[in-house]
């Protein structure tokens, strides 16, 4: 398992260093690779440059206070998540494994079989209604990592996770059951 650093907003442009001001005001944000570390950036709307390195990258608005909760912007961990299609880095592929428990978990995507390969455990995913598949790596994260990748995924998200991202990591035991289960029928299926 490799470890994530992703820091969190700290309320300062990392272009210019000047702080965010006002609650509400437009901030955009990057996340990259560097050295192998996952790095995520804010900028003032001014200091903003298209990223050439970017993984992805999204508009939303500084808070000076910390929510309690975090309202989780699904549209945006949809996007992130098909955003990171074919990355090899393994914090990627992690993160991506995360998402997906994510989504699952709210039906937003919907597990086709699993598929054993050279390269380890992998799902099979598709959109409901939709034909397209996506193939999502498969990890099996240590209890004690749920809190660190909780974290992390915090981190990169901006917010405290509250129960969802536990859950979903807790989720990965239903989705290898489930999986173990789409294998077992794609075999008497002849698939």
């Amino acid at each position: 398992m490799s470890n994530w650093k992703i820091r969190r907003l700290r309320g300062e442009c990392a272009k210019c260093g000047q702080p965010f001001k006002t609650d509400g005001e437009r901030i955009l944000t990057q996340v990259r690779m560097e050295g192998g570390e996952l790095i995520r950036e804010d900028y003032h709307t001014e200091c903003w440059e298209e990223p050439a390195d970017a993984i992805f990258w999204w508009a939303t608005r500084f808070a000076s206070k910390k929510k309690s909760t975090m309202a989780l912007d699904f549209e945006l961990i949809e996007k992130l998540f098909f955003q990171l299609e074919g990355r090899s880095e393994e914090k990627i592929r992690e993160l991506r494994y995360l998402l997906c428990l994510m989504l699952m978990r709210k039906r937003r995507l919907k597990l086709v079989k699993v598929h054993r390969g050279k390269e380890g455990e992998a799902m099979l995913v598709r959109q409901p209604r939709r034909k397209q598949e996506w193939k999502v790596f498969v990890y099996d994260f240590e209890p004690e990592r749920i809190e660190v990748l909780r974290g992390e995924l915090s981190s990169l998200l901006d917010g405290d996770l509250g129960d969802s991202a536990e859950d979903a990591l807790e989720g990965a035991v239903e989705a290898e059951e489930a999986s173990s289960e789409a294998s077992s029928v794609g075999a008497r299926d002849g698939s």
